[in-house]
């Protein structure tokens, strides 16, 4: 089982990588359904062929897929 801080630390080493990957809105540690950390890689469509090219684990901690669409930079005002 991965720890909060080695999922952060995987996360940080892989994360400019997975970002320049096609369809990658964005990368992050959360919980799964069990309470076990894993990396998050939030996909900005539900196209089934963006998993195809990406990890379903990194340095052992399992991966978790969002479709949460794109991510756009909120305004201040």
């Amino acid at each position: 089982m991965t720890t909060e801080e080695q999922a952060r630390e995987i996360k940080n080493r892989h994360s400019l990588r997975l970002l320049q990957q096609p369809g990658v809105a964005g990368v992050g540690v959360e919980r799964d359904a069990q309470g076990n950390y894993c990396i998050s890689i939030h996909l900005d469509s539900d196209d089934p062929g963006l998993q195809a090219g990406l990890p379903t684990e990194l340095e052992g901690c399992p991966v978790k897929f969002i479709h949460s669409g794109p991510f756009r930079k909120l305004s201040r005002d």
